[in-house]
């Protein structure tokens, strides 16, 4: 077994910085998130009603306005090291909502505002809006029953709320009690969709899973890559890819994943996970990825690709004969201790 015994850790300065560095660079297009934004839009995936695939959040974590536009990596290793870090990004904020929720909040960028320092919103915000958007329409019920929790969310991710913050004459002390009032919110979203997903397995079902990348759509019912809560901007961008120092663009590319059909669920004792078998889209022969996802989100992903999708399969059925299912679902971070 060669599980990537670093997924489930926190990120630590330095990946942070790296991944930081990638998403503004000029490997990625102008509308790639940064890292505040993909904050935002994890905690909204992770916390959301369904249950999302890598291969269906990551192009948009690559062009946040498309998902159309994907970056270029010198070599096919690069291109899993940025995703595992996303990955690695991914598992910390969901267990830092399901196993510590007091220590959740947003990553602190400050701006100046009336002379004085408050916290920058706006782009965690617009991420956690497109989480959202990307399945919004099972998103509805929640932001009609409850949408006192999305004020602050609305207020600073889309246009029209970020048009109403520069009409009304904000206090200092009022933009401040946003950053409370949005962490609070995230944690009342979170622990809604749980305890609806745990009725679900309690009546026998499972939430659903999105495997692939869908386009929000407008008014009319056309799909858009951009979010509806969002004002159209007709400027395009023009596509930056990453180049070597002789300013040739490498051909190896990133591109969207193909699921096997040999992906499944695999219960045992009474526990199940989501066993997900994919490569890239381009029958590369880079091979196949193994990734497996218990019911609260935790990914765990092989270090190295497998020639083929039954080879993937079998290390996931020996591995959990071998080492029980416990060994590839999520338990508590380890600087946590259990009471």
């Amino acid at each position: 077994m060669n599980l990537d015994p670093e997924s489930d850790e926190p990120l630590t300065d330095e990946e942070f910085d790296v991944l930081e560095r990638f998403l503004s660079s000029n490997a990625v297009c102008d509308d790639a998130m940064d890292v505040v934004m993909l904050h935002g839009f994890l905690t909204a995936v992770i916390s959301g009603p369904n249950m999302v695939m890598p291969s269906a959040i990551l192009p948009w974590v690559w062009d946040a306005r498309h998902a159309t536009r994907q970056p270029r990596f010198l070599s096919a290793g690069r291109a899993r090291k940025m995703s595992g870090l996303i990955i690695q990004y991914w598992n910390d904020i969901n267990n830092t909502l399901n196993h510590c929720p007091d220590l959740f909040e947003p990553p602190r960028r400050t701006t100046e505002w009336k002379g004085e320092e408050v916290l920058t919103l706006d782009e965690w915000c617009k991420g956690y809006c497109k989480g959202i958007d990307i399945d919004r329409e099972a998103w509805e019920p929640l932001l009609e029953r409850h949408p006192e929790w999305f004020n602050v969310i609305l207020l600073f991710g889309t246009a029209s709320g970020y048009h109403e913050l520069e009409q009304r004459d904000y206090t200092v002390e009022q933009r401040r009690s946003f950053a409370i009032l949005l962490t609070a919110a995230a944690l009342n979203i979170h622990q809604f969709w749980c305890e609806e997903r745990r009725e679900l397995m309690e009546q026998g079902e499972r939430p659903n899973m999105i495997a692939a990348v869908s386009r929000p759509k407008d008014r009319t019912g056309k799909h858009t890559g951009r979010s509806e809560l969002d004002a159209q901007d007709e400027n395009g961008s023009e596509d930056l890819f990453l180049v070597d120092s002789l300013g040739r663009t490498p051909e190896d590319a990133f591109h969207p994943l193909a699921l096997s059909p040999l992906s499944t669920c695999i219960t045992r004792e009474s526990t199940s996970v989501d066993v997900h078998i994919y490569r890239a889209g381009n029958d590369s022969c880079d091979g196949w990825i193994l990734e497996i996802i218990d019911l609260l989100g935790t990914s765990t992903v092989w270090d190295d690709p497998f020639p083929t999708d039954g080879a993937a399969l079998a290390e996931a059925l020996n591995t959990i004969k071998a080492h029980g299912i416990a060994s590839v679902t999520g338990g508590l971070p380890e600087h946590v201790t259990k009471h």
